[in-house]
């Protein structure tokens, strides 16, 4: 009789608990740091111990402990292509919004202001497109978008390593029974840990149906270049990127969360279809266009630069996985 709890063979516990587990505390130790009292910049503890956290996890209910594993590093190791492939998710990311932000201008969807912060932009004014003052860019602007940044790396960082990481490695493992494909279980592993994603961002502000569905397609774009390289280091740089791009450096709203400076100001002035409304860009047409973009461009980079031409081979390895402990 199967055990529901622990796999005898592979002598670890099942995927679904071990996803179960590792979600739960990682959230609840990521908001514990950031009921520390040190005006935002508690966010610097939240990639290591984020990491810390990760690795005691797989050594805990993985038993992931011998270098032998193809995840033993769970797509977070160094090597010569990392650092390339970091900055080429913020590349992409600026790259796509950029072009996104100028499709919608040329439409007269988004109006650009001047450099500057909008002190009401995290208010409830903007929620009723009350007006928004725009004052000169000041030094306490220049903080507040640094430490912006400064929390956007933090949040690209783990969640990568919470969804991607380990949700999507585990999911894929789970999945992977005797007439499954390693193929087949990895395309349903990434659809699921992008739904999990998705329902993660359900309790943001203006979140609907709709964002359900961009956000969910958000979760594939990172998934994507992690399935292809084996390495979280793109879809980090980018999901950092498109956070502190968004919000930070145009002002606009990041999953229905606002922040109170940005470089500069864009404005929506077009319909909720196409600006994504009081959630932001990511619920409209021009949130998916960008993600396309962003598709699009990671594929032209992996395709010069990457080893692989396909999926990682660590995804197309069971033969590893009845070899966790020696």
């Amino acid at each position: 009789m199967m055990n529901p709890l622990f796999n005898y063979k592979e002598r670890r516990f099942r995927s679904g608990l071990r996803i179960t587990f590792f979600s739960v505390t990682m959230i609840l130790l990521v908001g514990f740091i950031q009921y520390i009292p040190m005006a935002g910049w508690q966010w610097m503890f939240v990639p290591p111990c984020a990491y810390i956290w990760y690795r005691l996890s797989l050594f805990l209910t993985d038993h992931r402990i011998t270098k032998d594993n193809p995840w033993y590093q769970g797509g977070l190791y160094w090597n010569s292509t990392s650092l390339t492939h970091y900055i080429a998710g913020w590349v992409i990311g600026l790259l796509a919004l950029s072009i996104m932000v100028g499709i919608g201008y040329l439409l007269g969807f988004f109006s650009v202001g001047s450099a500057g912060y909008a002190t009401q932009f995290a208010t409830e004014n903007m929620a009723t497109n009350d007006r928004t003052y725009l004052v000169s860019i000041s030094a306490s602007s220049y903080y507040s978008i640094f430490l912006f940044l400064f929390q956007m790396l933090a949040v690209g960082f783990y969640e990568e390593v919470m969804l991607r990481g380990y949700v999507l490695i585990n999911l894929k493992e789970g999945i992977q029974w005797k007439y499954i494909s390693d193929r087949t279980a990895l395309i349903i592993a990434v659809m699921l840990s992008s739904l999990i994603f998705s329902l993660a961002h359900l309790l943001n502000p203006s979140a609907s149906i709709i964002t359900f569905i961009t956000i969910s397609l958000a979760g594939i774009l990172l998934a994507f270049p992690f399935v292809w390289t084996g390495n979280l280091a793109l879809s980090i740089g980018l999901h950092s990127a498109w956070n502190f791009i968004l919000g930070g450096v145009f002002g606009f709203k990041v999953s229905g969360l606002s922040w109170s400076a940005s470089i500069l100001y864009v404005q929506s002035t077009g319909p909720d279809w196409w600006t994504g409304g009081l959630f932001g860009p990511e619920a409209g047409i021009s949130g998916v266009i960008a993600m396309f973009l962003s598709l699009l461009l990671i594929f032209i980079f992996l395709q010069k630069y990457s080893t692989h031409q396909s999926i990682h081979s660590n995804w197309l390895n069971p033969a590893k996985k009845d070899e966790l402990i020696k």
